[in-house]
């Protein structure tokens, strides 16, 4: 079969992807709408991802407990979000950091995590299956966040590809 591309990205593609949890304080996931199979040999490589979290979802972090995680993973099995976890692309953790008696903070949003500064312009990942996790803990309510992933794609050789499949552990 050809390959439908011989030219490799020159411009950055965009993919949008949005949450809104059913219950708080739980780990859930959103499959990222790719359009491609779990066996095509093309890889993404991740310059930038912009996690949103709306300012009312920010006023729901009101004790030192409380926390919203963000996450990129390749799989929608994880317990939890850790990035010992190789199926863990990114993870955007917030938190109180510090409290006053008086005074505010402003949240500078959307939190850019930009990634072209490494080796090959970016992250490397299959494209598919791909996920956003929202986890929550110790929020009155759920939450809801999105992201905007800009990545270029890559042709793959057969032994690149099963070499990333192995290092995301989509094969044991």
């Amino acid at each position: 079969m050809a390959k439908s591309r011989t030219v490799p990205d020159e411009f950055s593609s965009i993919v949008y992807v949005s949450h809104q949890q059913a219950v708080a304080n739980t780990l859930e996931f959103t499959q990222i709408q790719t359009g491609y199979g779990s066996l095509q040999k093309t890889a993404w490589i991740i310059n930038r991802i912009e996690w949103y979290i709306p300012g009312a979802e920010l006023a729901k972090i009101v004790a030192n407990a409380d926390e919203i995680q963000l996450a990129l993973t390749t799989s929608n099995l994880v317990s939890s979000l850790s990035l010992a976890d190789s199926a863990l692309m990114d993870l955007f953790q917030i938190q109180i950091s510090a409290q006053t008696a008086v005074g505010f903070e402003y949240y500078e949003m959307p939190k850019i995590r930009d990634f072209s500064g490494l080796p090959g312009g970016g992250k490397m990942v299959l494209p598919y299956p791909l996920f956003m996790a929202v986890n929550s803990a110790s929020l009155a309510t759920a939450i809801s966040a999105s992201a905007r992933i800009y990545f270029t794609e890559r042709e793959m050789d057969q032994d690149e590809w099963l070499e990333l499949v192995q290092q995301t552990r989509l094969l044991s």
